[in-house]
Order: structure tokens, then sequence, then C-alpha cells
């Protein structure tokens, strides 16, 4: 009867917990749609993004459960889950349904291949596949080539390459799905735009653009991502900040940042449809 009773009072607590933090989360999103919206979608994502400055720098968020699942979390961010929040939310505030369900999906659509959670492997880890699936799904475009970016061969076999970083992967069939997505990703043309170009196109860069840094990492496409913001007609990086474990707006030059770090090689710069 104890054990039974212990069981009980876990599961409750478990349950409890887990609605407690799908309000919390729900409660943030309606906040953020009674924020401001411009006409143009990267104008309302920067007026988003700002709203979270401050907000905690938190890794490994999409790998808390055991089984793969939609993960909504708008308490703590790493780079990538920040821009993937701040670009649904936007999306769905430009929408005629705003509702919490809908920025869930709206979220789905972009972080999983064809918009389906079917395991680890659905997961888009790959940024490089973020683009190719958002810009298919007519969310965004690469305008990278446009604005005097070099095409870049590289084979992305990171994963793969590094097995034992990735628990998920001591699953032979998890494994050889992601091996069998390197090879789709490296079929696709791949664009950047080098750390000593970028001031020369620095003036085409749009505020909410969002900016991909890539890697000097062999096997991998980027380190980080975040917004494009303009102050005094330069660059800056609107993100969540690895270095100083919150969201921020750099006060460095989006170029001295790059400058600073020798793994980033570059930049590619994506635009809200």
């Amino acid at each position: 009867m104890l054990l039974k009773n212990t069981l009980v009072l876990f599961l409750t607590f478990f349950t409890i917990k887990n609605v407690c933090a799908q309000n919390a989360d729900e409660t943030v999103f309606l906040q953020k749609m009674k924020l401001a919206k411009e006409e143009k979608k990267a104008k309302t994502a920067i007026i988003i993004a700002k709203s979270f400055i401050g907000k905690p720098y938190k890794a490994g968020t999409l790998e808390a459960n055991s089984k793969e699942q939609l993960v909504c979390n708008l308490r703590d961010f790493d780079c990538s889950t920040f821009v993937e929040n701040v670009i649904a939310m936007s999306l769905i505030s430009h929408s005629s349904s705003q509702t919490f369900e809908g920025y869930k999906k709206q979220l789905t659509e972009l972080r999983y291949r064809n918009s389906t959670v079917q395991g680890y492997a659905s997961r888009l880890h790959y940024f490089k596949e973020w683009i190719i699936q958002a810009e298919r799904n007519n969310i965004l475009q690469d305008i990278t080539s446009k604005i005097g970016g070099m095409k870049q061969k590289k084979n992305l076999n990171f994963m793969t390459s590094n097995r034992e970083l990735y628990p998920n992967l001591k699953d032979e069939t998890t494994y050889l799905a992601i091996k069998e997505h390197q090879k789709q990703i490296n079929e696709v043309d791949f664009y950047y735009i080098p750390k000593w170009k970028i001031e020369k196109i620095e003036n085409q860069v749009q505020d909410g653009d969002i900016i991909a840094i890539t890697s000097n990492v062999d096997g991998l496409d980027f380190n980080h991502e975040g917004f494009a913001i303009r102050k005094n007609g330069r660059v800056y990086l609107l993100h969540a900040s690895y270095e100083q474990k919150k969201v921020i707006i750099s006060t460095e030059l989006l170029v001295d940042y790059l400058n600073r770090i020798n793994k980033h090689s570059g930049i590619s710069v994506l635009r809200l449809l």
C-alpha cells in the first residue's frame, strides 16, 4: 500500500509539474501576442526577441525527454531554440488564429522534417537542413548568394563522426537515418559570406534578418544563430549568448564578434517572407 501511495504521489507531482510548465509557457505566449505587430514579420520578430532580453541561456532543453516529443519552452533558450521560438511566434502573430495550439503546430513545422515528430532522427539537427525546409515552406529566403555569398564545399558529417557525443546515436537505426539525412543535405549548395567580406555587404543586412554563423569545425555547418539588429548604421547580434548566459544584444559589432572567435568562418543571411 505504501509503495502504491508513493507511486501515485510521484505520478501526481510529475503531472502537475508538466501542466504547470505548459501553463507557464502558454502564459508567456499569450503575453507576446499582445505586443505590437509590425507590417513585416521580421520587424515583429525583433519586437518579440527584444522582449526576451535577460532571459537565461540553457543548453540541451530539447534533450530532456527519453522519447522524442515537441518541447515548448519559453523560459530559457539556447541560440537555436531562441531563434526558432521567436520566428514561430512572429508567424502566428501574423496569422488569423493566434492560439497556443497554433504556435505549437508552427514550431513543429519549423523543427521537424516534414512537420512530423517521428523519433530523434526526425528533428532537423543541422541548421542547413532547417533552412532548406523553411525556404521550401515559404517561411524565409536564404539571401546569402544574392548579397555576395560564396559557395562552400563542405561535407557535413559531424554527428556521425562524433557518435559518442550523441547518446541517441547508440541506436543503429537512428544512426543510419542521420547518416542518410547528412547525405541528402550535402547534395544542396551551401553559400556563406566569409568574415573578411562582411563589412562590404553589411549595408544589405536588415533588422530582423536571421544571422546563421558558419563553422570552421570539420563536418559542421553552423555554430550559432541570432537576429540582426542595426544601430547607427552598423549590424549587431540579438541572440541567446552562451558567453553571457542570457539573451542579449551584443555590445560589439557583428563583424568584431566573428573576428574574435576563431571557429566562426562567416555568416549566412536569411530573410523572413
